[in-house]
């Protein structure tokens, strides 16, 4: 998970594992839970009373279950897929011994994997309705064609390609969702409460992880036949359930008031919103100030609109745009090429090699190890710092990938090793969860200044989908010509992710954007420092 702060603007991003996208303009309204820095500022000191807030957050509650949705598919497409009547449904070729259609090891990746594609257009092409008609417009219209997927995979006759179909669409939509989705949370949770909202947006996210695999687990132990259909279409069918209250949370939620007031210039209705969602009246201080800070940032907007642009600014501006861009491009690969979607794709397949009789508990307890992770990363990427997390992290996990590869390589047929790799298994995880995960997102968010922030992350963005499409595509086929030693790809990746950050990678905690940008303007050696 991610979360970067600082007194101009509120950034969050997250990858197919802790994938998420938030940016929001230069806004002096959004406040941190940082006490300190509140009472500094002076801002919005009229606060509302929790009771007034109850609404307001489950509003934002229902809205957070676009962040499930990632993670529901992370934890269930790679259980899912394993199951004997999914296999014998839509499986292309024969097995004559057990007399059941199986998946060829390519053709399997490709049906996991294409739902990455469909993320990365979805990211960058259907979330643009967010800005023409509206955020709650463009959660409609995710919401609707993520129950048009859902359904082009269920009613499906035995054509693994309406599947593949379906997934391309889910995909489509979940990354428009977790583009619009979070960037909404910012800009209409309640003031007091919104670095809360975002935290618990990343939370759902590997809560749905969690719940995956534990619905894979409950629906594999029922229906285990191979023609037991039910035991794949469950997981697919709970998917209604959670677009109904993300429906639901849209339905109630007013439009945010940041938008109603700098795209639309309506600033009655700006009011109303920001009342209806901060607990207060319309004519209360707290409103008064909110549009107050929307007048300025207004006028701001124009100053910025008459300065000079230049064509590809993202990659030819200064200073050193593009070292940037290139960076952060490397990072948020690299997060993927961790190997870490290794385990949550496939971890059944890999521990039902190793010898598990029900690998589908195997794949619980890392879930449960990430979804806890995911609170000691809260704490850590303030606390410790961007650099030194993911050098020790990106270290960490070098080191569990390396012995997990060479015990499941060279001594697997010894007694307890399956239950020593699942260890191991679970260290690389937490290693991944309180680091790799949420730091390089909050690192990489932070990076670029406001004017070219929304394309230089999206390329990043980009780049983590593509990595993790290129992962879940060939691992099948790889894991079945070199089985565990498949990890030492991931290990490799691993050091130069380590040596990278050492070398190239800013300190970017507690630095406003003008400081970034002088360290960048000063040199390597200043880049260089922990």
């Amino acid at each position: 998970m991610s979360i970067s702060v600082d007194r101009e603007e509120i950034q969050h991003v997250i990858t197919p594992t802790d994938r998420i996208t938030i940016t929001v303009p230069d806004d002096p309204l959004i406040v941190t839970s940082n006490k300190k820095s509140n009472e500094q500022d002076g801002r919005y000191v009229n606060k509302p009373e929790k009771s007034h807030l109850l609404i307001p957050i489950l509003i934002c509650i229902a809205i957070a279950f676009a962040g499930f949705t990632l993670g529901w598919d992370i934890g269930t497409i790679g259980g899912m897929t394993s199951m004997e009547s999914f296999q014998n449904r839509f499986g292309t070729s024969y097995d004559s011994q057990r007399g059941v259609q199986y998946f060829p090891d390519l053709l399997l990746g490709l049906i996991i994997s294409i739902f990455n594609i469909g993320c990365a257009v979805g990211s960058v092409t259907l979330a643009k309705l967010a800005d023409w008609f509206g955020r709650k417009t463009g959660l409609y219209v995710t919401v609707i064609i993520y129950v048009i997927g859902l359904l082009i995979q269920i009613i499906n006759d035995r054509t693994w390609i309406q599947f593949f179909i379906g997934r391309i669409v889910c995909g489509f939509a979940i990354g428009s969702s977790n583009v619009v989705a979070p960037m909404f949370l910012a800009e209409v949770a309640p003031v007091r409460i919104r670095g809360g909202i975002i935290v618990f947006y990343q939370i759902m996210l590997t809560f749905g992880i969690l719940m995956g695999n534990i619905v894979n687990y409950a629906c594999h132990q029922s229906f285990p036949g191979p023609n037991q259909n039910e035991a794949w279409k469950t997981p697919l069918g709970l998917g209604f359930a959670w677009a109904c209250i993300m429906m639901g949370g849209i339905w109630c939620s007013p439009e945010p008031a940041p938008y109603l007031a700098l795209k639309k210039g309506r600033i009655d209705s700006a009011k109303e919103s920001f009342a209806m969602m901060n607990g207060v009246s319309k004519d209360s201080k707290l409103t008064d100030e909110f549009i107050e800070d929307m007048n300025q940032k207004m006028k701001e907007e124009i100053i910025l609109k008459k300065q000079p642009r230049k064509w590809f600014e993202f990659v030819r501006g200064e200073p050193r745009l593009g070292y940037r861009v290139f960076i952060g491009t490397i990072l948020m690969a690299s997060q993927q090429l961790s190997g870490i979607n290794y385990f949550f794709y496939y971890g059944v397949t890999l521990f039902k090699n190793a010898g598990l009789n029900d690998p589908y508990v195997a794949a619980i307890v890392m879930s449960i190890v990430n979804f806890v992770g995911t609170f000691g990363g809260i704490y850590l990427v303030e606390r410790v710092g961007r650099k030194l997390c993911l050098v020790y992290g990106s270290f960490g996990m070098f080191c569990c990938m390396i012995v997990y590869s060479t015990i499941g390589s060279f001594a697997l047929n010894l007694p307890g090793t399956n239950i020593g790799m699942i260890v191991v298994a679970c260290i690389y995880i937490a290693f991944f969860a309180t680091t790799l995960g949420p730091v390089t997102v909050v690192l990489v968010a932070e990076l670029f200044p406001l004017r070219t922030k929304a394309i230089s992350m999206a390329t990043c963005s980009d780049a983590n989908w593509l990595a993790n499409f290129a992962i879940s595509f060939t691992s099948p086929l790889i894991i079945s010509q070199i089985g565990f030693r498949y990890g030492y790809v991931f290990a490799a990746c691993l050091f130069f992710s380590t040596i990278f950050s050492v070398t190239n990678v800013p300190e970017t905690k507690d630095k406003t954007t003008s400081e970034i940008d002088d360290m960048f303007i000063k040199g390597r050696r200043q880049r260089f420092s922990f």
